[in-house]
C-alpha cells in the first residue's frame, strides 16, 4: 500500500483526476510552491513533496522558472 494512499483516494475522488494530474495542476500550471499546494489541497506538505519527487515534477518546475526569468530579462532589454 502507498504511504499516502488516503490522500491519493481523497484527491482523485474530489478532482476526478489522477493524483499526478492534480499535483501537476497546482505545482506546475498554477505555479504554486509545495506549501501553498498543500494548503489548497488540504493535505500535509510532506505528502505534496513526496508526490513531486515521485512524479519527477521538480525539473519541470525549474524549467518553467528559467523560462520566466528569460522572458522577463528579454522584456526588460526590449524596453530599454
Amino acid at each position: 500500500m502507498h504511504p499516502y494512499q488516503e490522500y491519493i483516494e481523497k484527491l482523485e475522488n474530489e478532482y476526478n483526476k489522477t493524483i499526478k494530474d492534480v499535483i501537476y495542476e497546482y505545482y506546475i500550471v498554477r505555479d504554486e510552491g509545495p506549501s501553498v499546494t498543500a494548503r489548497e489541497l488540504d493535505i500535509p506538505r510532506r505528502a505534496v513533496l513526496h508526490f513531486i519527487y515521485e512524479y519527477n515534477l521538480r525539473p519541470l518546475k525549474h524549467k518553467n522558472i528559467k523560462k520566466k526569468v528569460m522572458t522577463t530579462y528579454n522584456n526588460l532589454r526590449a524596453a530599454q
